[in-house]
């Protein structure tokens, strides 16, 4: 996934919400548990799974349209394990997204980025080069009237040579990420 293409449909898609969007008096709080399975999208040198419970904190901002139309910020943090066929590690995110979306609409699309913190680096024979990686997702949740929701994310992680040097390995890996929960 390109993080130029997400940065910039992330920032058109604010720029053009409050050129006609009001903030709403939205308020702030604990807005969605659940939990997520996730599969490895493409074969690397190990295959990975990873199961999560995360947790999604609504901030106080809602930039809508007169006609509902609008985008919403939100913060969200997992917990969760990264498994191969050898090994199991520890994995914990937190990150930021915008939802985007209609009032009373129950499909919402969302992006987002992150950091992980992972136990250990080196997994079989994949060498992530770090413990900390970043994380860019692209997803799209159904939000039923009962509270339950299903959703889906396509999400790459990788340390990005950010904090590293040139010489650190940066495989990275993509994984489809399904997960259902509970909206409050």
């Amino acid at each position: 996934m390109n993080r130029r293409v997400i940065l910039f449909v992330a920032l058109l898609s604010f720029a053009l919400s409050l050129g006609t969007a009001k903030c709403s008096d939205t308020k702030s709080g604990w807005e969605e548990i659940g939990i997520r399975m996730g599969i490895q999208a493409a074969p690397k040198n190990e295959y990975f799974h990873r199961y999560d419970v995360f947790a999604v904190y609504k901030l106080p901002w809602d930039w809508r349209s007169p006609s509902g139309w609008g985008v919403a910020p939100q913060l969200e943090t997992s917990l969760g394990a990264l498994y191969t066929s050898a090994e199991t590690g520890f994995i914990s995110s937190v990150g930021a997204g915008l939802t985007f979306g209609k009032t009373g609409f129950n499909l919402t699309p969302e992006l987002g980025v992150g950091l992980h913190l992972m136990d250990r680096s080196h997994f079989g024979k994949q060498d992530f080069g770090s413990i900390l990686l970043w994380e860019a997702h692209l997803g799209l949740s159904y939000r039923f009237d009962c509270g339950l929701g299903i959703g889906y994310r396509i999400q790459h992680m990788s340390n990005n040579r950010i904090l590293y040097s040139s010489n650190t390995p940066n495989p990275g890996v993509d994984m489809h990420m399904i997960s259902v929960s509970w909206h409050f």
